[in-house]
């Protein structure tokens, strides 16, 4: 077992900020040298844009840096809480092996049925189910039979059950697992007092449930709107 180091960075010796403020355009220059977005990625993407909830779909680096980690990964067992139209979706099942699955849930059908018809496009209909149904009640459920057979999660659904989503991601994760987790910036909000709404309130106590969690190793990543990674560590 790894010993347990202290977590919290002394107050005595803070680190220097390098981390880069990206401006629209340092923006325009990350997507121009490092997105490669497929042709149904950027259809599914030209469609989205047409909903007045467009900013709930991921972008496009984000999406390509989970493609990646599903790449380097190689599960063959994956689970996504929230699909909203399926980028996130479609980005993870373009990096699948043939052996490999996805069981996606969103709790409306009208997103799913725009996944579903560029999941069949790019022909992965084999490898990726998709569910509507309560994620919370899904998850409850699968952990009853299923409990830590995944490889890799994505979690990128309602902020109220975000904390539900965490304990039972962890328990449906096999050692060695790894989840993902969207939004756990909030748009800067986690850093700003004036902020103190439910939801920003459930993201916080999530990011220091995993900050103070021994049982992984994780990492905050300044990337689209927060993405945090955890890996389930071997007892």
């Amino acid at each position: 077992m790894l010993p347990n180091f202290p977590k919290q960075v002394s107050e005595d010796n803070p680190p220097v900020n390098r981390t880069v403020q990206v401006d629209d355009g340092l923006y325009r220059y990350l997507i121009e040298h490092s997105v490669n977005e497929p042709e149904v990625l950027e259809a599914l993407r030209r469609e989205t844009a047409q909903y007045h909830m467009a900013r709930m779909a991921l972008s496009p680096e984000v999406g390509q840096f989970l493609g990646l980690l599903i790449a380097l990964q190689q599960p063959k067992k994956v689970l996504e809480v929230g699909v909203f139209t399926g980028y996130s979706t479609l980005s993870m099942g373009l990096k699948l092996s043939q052996d490999a699955s996805l069981l996606a849930f969103d709790k409306k059908q009208m997103w799913l049925d725009i996944a579903n018809k560029y999941i069949d496009q790019a022909g992965l209909s084999d490898r990726i189910t998709t569910r509507c149904c309560d994620a919370k009640a899904a998850l409850e459920a699968l952990v009853q039979e299923q409990a830590g057979t995944f490889d890799f999660m994505f979690v990128d659904a309602d902020k109220g059950n975000l904390l539900a989503y965490y304990d039972l991601g962890k328990t449906l994760l096999r050692e060695g697992g790894c989840m993902v987790i969207d939004n756990t910036l909030w748009w800067g909000n986690v850093a700003n007092e004036e902020f103190d709404d439910k939801d920003t309130r459930i993201v916080r106590a999530l990011n220091d449930l995993i900050h103070q969690d021994s049982e992984v190793d994780s990492s905050l990543l300044t990337i689209g709107d927060g993405l945090t990674i955890v890996h389930k560590r071997s007892r």
